[in-house]
């Protein structure tokens, strides 16, 4: 969980910079890559140690995770239908 918190924080604020600076299709790579390091971690949840260290609902985390990429891909979508 630390682990994909880390990167996804990192891997937003780089998309942001990207679009800023009107580097679109650069910044929806990295948002891409935000919703892999999401797939990815949901599907080795399971052995992550912090959840069996401290009392996390794994079902609600999971829906909330979902939920987030669910947004980015939206997102994605949106701005890709959109873009010139």
């Amino acid at each position: 969980m630390v682990n994909l918190i880390g990167k996804v924080i990192e891997e937003l604020r780089s998309s942001i910079e990207l679009f800023e600076a009107f580097r679109h299709e650069e910044g929806l790579m990295q948002l891409s890559s935000v919703v892999l390091e999401i797939d990815h971690y949901l599907k080795q949840s399971d052995d992550d140690l912090l959840l069996k260290l401290v009392p996390i609902d794994r079902a609600s985390l999971g829906k909330r995770l979902k939920a987030v990429k669910g947004e980015l891909v939206s997102v994605i979508e949106n701005f890709s239908s959109t873009a010139p």
